[in-house]
């Protein structure tokens, strides 16, 4: 493509912060194979902001509270090597989060102040009523940051996300590590 990058988005989960939802599952008891249906299903309902938190849906299951449910996966902290890195990148590119969770979700997770230092806009599914891989997901993020979608890259640790976002015509990576982003992102960026 032959386009100018001008936005760099990240998805939230397995990218800015650890996806441990089916460990700690797993960990306070639950069976991951058995209950496949049911965590997709919360999570799905979640994304789509049709039910406020998939944190209570899960603990009632689990038999625990809600409060332990919430310590055990915000247990492990936001990835702050990667953080730094945004903040370079913040300089020269506006930066966004596009994530699949329930309306207040980011705030769970990152203070407004946090937000603000490194992120340009988000668009969290749900409070927008639209979930990746949906195009009207990546186009509210691409509009919330005044750029057009060839001007994107958007990062997910999902392929099937990545896919989504090459529909609509952004660029994507699939994020393994931050050592393989930087690589990756910087030959992009060299090329654009």
């Amino acid at each position: 493509m032959s386009s100018t990058i001008k936005a760099i988005i990240f998805d939230c989960f397995g990218v800015l912060r650890p996806d441990v939802i089916r460990e700690v599952y797993e960990r306070m008891g639950g069976d991951t194979k058995l209950d496949d249906v049911f965590i997709s299903d919360t999570l799905y309902h979640s994304h789509m902001g049709r039910i406020p938190s998939s944190a209570p849906v899960f603990a009632e299951r689990l038999g625990v509270s809600t409060e332990d449910w919430i310590k055990e996966v915000n247990a492990d902290p936001n990835d702050q090597e990667l953080l730094d890195y945004i903040l370079s990148l913040r300089k020269k590119y506006k930066v966004g989060v596009l994530s699949n969770m329930g309306s207040g979700g980011l705030l769970r997770y990152f203070t407004a102040e946090e937000l603000g230092k490194y992120f340009h806009a988000t668009a969290v599914s749900g409070e927008i009523g639209f979930a990746k891989p949906q195009a009207v997901a990546y186009e509210t993020i691409a509009g919330h940051l005044g750029v057009r979608l060839d001007e994107c890259v958007f990062v997910d640790d999902r392929e099937l996300y990545c896919e989504g976002a090459r529909a609509v015509g952004m660029h994507a990576m699939l994020y393994k590590n931050l050592a393989q982003f930087r690589k990756d992102l910087e030959k992009l960026l060299s090329q654009s």
